[in-house]
């Protein structure tokens, strides 16, 4: 199933996506809903990020692409982006007037967790997914290695761009992940060549901290990511869940 979360006409909602429309939900699809009949062809609505998370995780070094010289971790390095970060598709990435450094793009899957979840194992891990959708874990590398938290260096207002929708049922174990600056690309590798696994991530995380629903987890991003300027345009491509579209802009 696709759920979107939208605006049309003034009023935000969640709704599910059947070929071209989008039929209005009750309430939101971390609850029981029903399917009404306020249908709405998507080219007439704004897309949204696909919900609002009580808090937004990470997962940093998780493919070997992306390593470098570095030597893999013997467990997940988790960090914390704001919801305050956080856009939908087509909204601009602001690159901060504080910052004159290079920014980069980082696509990745993000896993949107389903309801409430304390000390998961590895087993029961993914039936608190509720779905996915694709993610832009944008870095401002100056900030990144100077800074002894990376707060600014990842969760700058605009740095977690998340979408278009979120898509249930889908296997996070092999999806290709892909993603594009003004067309190019410069990212392209699959989750199978994750470190640490969508279940593993879950539970570890789950040992400290309680996860609530429409939180999410950016699940890491592979290879040499690419670097963001005024004017261009990032894609990040999902397998199954579609292209997450986002413009770079200059603070003003």
């Amino acid at each position: 199933m696709i759920f979107a979360r939208y605006l049309a006409h003034g009023e935000i909602s969640y709704g599910v996506v059947e070929g071209g429309s989008i039929k209005q939900i009750t309430t939101s699809p971390f609850e029981e809903y029903q399917i009404t009949d306020h249908t709405h062809p998507v080219s007439d609505v704004k897309l949204l990020a696909p919900c609002v998370p009580s808090k937004i995780l990470a997962v940093g070094l998780n493919y070997r692409s992306h390593l470098g010289e570095r030597d893999p971790l013997k467990d997940p390095l988790i960090f914390i982006k704001t919801p305050t970060s956080l856009i939908g598709p087509d909204e601009p990435i602001i690159l901060p007037k504080a910052f004159d450094g290079r920014v980069d793009e980082e696509g990745e899957l993000v896993a949107i967790i389903k309801d409430r979840c304390r000390n998961v194992s590895i087993e029961d891990a993914l039936n608190h997914v509720l779905g996915y959708t694709c993610g832009n874990d944008v870095s401002a590398r100056e900030w990144q290695r100077g800074d002894g938290q990376w707060w600014r260096a990842k969760a700058s207002d605009t740095f977690s761009p998340a979408g278009p929708v979120m898509v249930t049922g889908l296997d996070p174990s092999d999806l290709k992940l892909t993603a594009r600056i003004n067309g190019q690309e410069v990212q392209a590798e699959s989750t199978r060549m994750f470190l640490f696994d969508l279940p593993t991530v879950i539970s570890h995380i789950t040992k400290s901290m309680t996860l609530e629903p429409g939180d999410m987890i950016y699940t890491g991003t592979p290879g040499h990511p690419g670097q963001l300027k005024a004017g261009d345009v990032v894609e990040v491509e999902v397998e199954g869940v579609g292209v997450l579209r986002n413009p770079v802009k200059s603070e003003t």
